[in-house]
């Protein structure tokens, strides 16, 4: 309940900048919902067959600054009603549907014909998910005052990665099945491949001409794609090809930059590429990598990785893993015992597994405790709980079956990737503030 005022000033100021935005004239209320299912914030928008949002009040993962941007609610609020303005907004075309139907037809796999029916009521709704995410990101960025994902270091650095590594850019249609379905990132790449796309619309040509793509007006198209070449003057798949031509040649600009300065030398551990690695450990004595992996075609599992073959040794599979950082590990090198996460997409368990047999056990269930990190002095474990929005550090003592709570940070404060040094007397984290800013914090 604390959060209601915050989140509902948060709902309305987005809901008149949208309304202004996009010329969209709500004619229902918009539900939202506040639910804590999850340890990582998330949240989800429909406009079919009413507008409503879903909210993970838990704060947002920070993992490789995937997810840059201010205080979450506000981020939120202006991503998903971004959404629901861009899906509902309709023409008197569409209202005339809408009233013939008696409200926005949901599609049903059991009544295909209602693939059709929501399509005549909410046309913007039948658009890839490149297209939905990418506005939406776009809007977010831009309601924040350029801090967001559409101006993010690791959006920026996944693409001068492809074209540092001549990879393949996936087309308009291919990025919706194959660069969805195979590629590590999964739907992700549907945020950078959409959120870049807009970008470079709207450094092309215009931001307005790109509103102007999103709107439902009376003289624009049903289909997004029709309503794209009615507003830039050409085919969405030939502007799809210049932008990746455009990509290219910045990036390759930005590359030459980077290779004025020496880089340090480093010597590959494996030829193929492993999609994403939790933090991992140095077993010295045996030589080998502790961690864990996750790439396509193989179960997210922890395993050992031989420092000087390639060979990676499966010890247990992970149920529920992360897109990047898979899973939250802690290693105690005398026991050889291996500490991690399961269900990190939902109540976190907290799990160890001997390196030596695999056996694997769950220490507490529903823990929703991560970014762990282990004392070698007294043995304890070390964590991040989440819980109601809040974040706390705790402390799980050997046998490690319960916790103790020492420190809660106030709403907006998140604590994230968490260390203890080696003689135990010193605890370091990064710490999110609410304005965006983010600082290393040692204790």
């Amino acid at each position: 309940t604390y959060l209601v005022p915050h989140i509902s000033k948060s709902f309305h100021n987005s809901v008149e900048f949208q309304k202004y935005l996009f010329d969209w004239n709500p004619r229902e209320r918009t539900s939202v919902i506040l639910t804590d299912f999850s340890d990582y914030g998330n949240a989800g928008a429909s406009v079919s067959p009413r507008n409503a949002v879903s909210v993970y009040i838990a704060p947002s993962n920070r993992t490789l600054e995937t997810l840059p941007g201010n205080e979450r609610t506000f981020m939120i609020m202006n991503h998903e009603m971004t959404h629901v303005a861009t899906m509902d907004v309709a023409n008197e075309q569409d209202l005339r549907w809408r009233r013939f139907f008696g409200g926005k037809p949901r599609q049903n796999d059991r009544h295909p014909e209602s693939i059709l029916y929501n399509y005549l009521a909410t046309p913007r709704l039948s658009a890839p998910r490149w297209y939905q995410e990418g506005s939406a990101t776009f809007v977010e960025t831009w309601m924040s005052g350029g801090i967001g994902r559409a101006q993010g270091a690791y959006d920026e650095m996944v693409f001068r990665s492809m074209v540092r590594d001549d990879a393949h850019f996936y087309s308009n249609l291919g990025i919706v099945a194959e660069g969805s379905s195979i590629d590590f990132q999964g739907m992700v790449n549907a945020y950078l491949y959409g959120t870049r796309f807009m970008s470079y619309l709207a450094l092309e040509y215009s931001p307005q001409q790109l509103v102007d793509w999103l709107k439902r007006g009376e003289d624009s198209e049903r289909y997004y794609a029709k309503q794209f070449e009615h507003v830039f003057g050409l085919s969405l798949e030939d502007s799809w090809d210049q932008w990746i031509v455009f990509e290219k040649a910045f990036q390759q600009s930005n590359l030459t930059a980077v290779r004025e300065h020496k880089l340090t030398t480093t010597r590959p551990l494996v030829s193929q590429a492993l999609g994403s690695i939790s933090r991992s450990f140095i077993n010295e004595e045996d030589g080998v990598m502790i961690g864990a992996f996750r790439y396509p075609g193989v179960v997210a599992h922890i395993g050992l990785m031989s420092l000087q073959s390639e060979e990676i040794e499966h010890i247990t599979d992970i149920k529920g893993p992360k897109v990047y950082p898979v899973t939250s590990p802690a290693y105690d090198p005398e026991s050889n015992t291996f500490f991690y996460t399961d269900d990190n997409n939902a109540y976190r368990d907290l799990m160890a597994v001997d390196v030596v047999t695999g056996k694997k056990s769950m220490l507490i269930k529903d823990a929703r405790i991560g970014d762990l990190a282990f004392n070698s002095i007294d043995k304890s474990v070390w964590g991040l709980r989440h819980l109601n929005g809040y974040v706390s550090l705790v402390r799980i003592p050997p046998p490690y079956t319960e916790w103790n709570q020492v420190h809660s940070w106030p709403y907006g404060q998140v604590a994230y990737e968490m260390d203890i040094s080696a003689d135990g007397t010193l605890l370091s984290l990064s710490l999110g503030e609410i304005d965006a800013t983010q600082f290393l914090r040692v204790y």
